[in-house]
């Protein structure tokens, strides 16, 4: 019974240093970039308020695809979990809007659209390579809005800046080609509220070093 009873105990110690050193292993702080297409929704007022203030929308077209890109650091506390910390550019969507009615001309809009991301990055590994994970977290937001409109003999500028903090939400992909260097497909959600009233999106791909 004696040999039993200090059989145990080593074997219990043995077994939490190795899962020690297996969270150590996954374990540390990474830093990255990505670039990709970011795309956004602007029309969520604008034509809205072209209306209750008496115009005829005669067509709304949008340019919404830009390059964006993410620098983005964080702490992976095992393979499962990790917090990160990115600065994302959303690049500069757009809207081209053609007046009908008494007053027919020409609106061309454009907001540049960038902010700093935390949150929670959850994976789930397939293999000691291979991972899928999910984000979620809270974007904290800058946004400027530019207008220029032709309106029959009327011409006119005008220029806004907002900024706030709302949800943010992503899903992607990653391999390990060694135990520093993994390659990202990251695909993001982000949330402007407030006046700019925005869903704004990044695929994006990238690479992150583990230190």
């Amino acid at each position: 019974m004696t040999m039993h009873k200090s059989i145990y105990p080593t074997a219990f110690a043995v077994l939490l240093v190795l899962s020690s050193a297996a969270v150590a292993d996954d374990a540390g702080f990474y830093f990255g970039v990505g670039i990709g297409q970011a795309s956004a929704n602007l029309t969520g007022k604008i034509d809205q308020s072209l209306i209750e203030e008496g115009f005829s929308i005669d067509s709304l077209s949008l340019n919404g695809a830009e390059t964006g890109w993410k620098l983005f650091a964080g702490y992976a506390f095992t393979s499962y979990l990790a917090a990160e910390l990115s600065y994302v550019d959303l690049g500069e969507a757009g809207a081209e809007i053609t007046i009908g009615g008494r007053v027919p001309g020409r609106i061309d809009t454009t907001m540049d659209m960038s902010g700093i991301n935390i949150g929670l990055k959850l994976n789930y590994p397939f293999d000691d390579q291979f991972f899928a994970f999910i984000k979620l977290g809270a974007f904290v937001w800058n946004a400027e809005a530019n207008a220029n409109a032709n309106l029959g003999p009327n011409l006119g500028t005008s220029s806004r800046k907002d900024n706030g903090a709302d949800f943010s939400y992503g899903l992607g992909l990653s391999y390990a080609f060694t135990d520093q260097v993994t390659l990202r497909a990251d695909w993001d959600y982000y949330r402007l509220g407030g006046d700019a009233d925005a869903d704004a999106k990044l695929w994006s791909v990238g690479m992150q070093y583990l230190f």
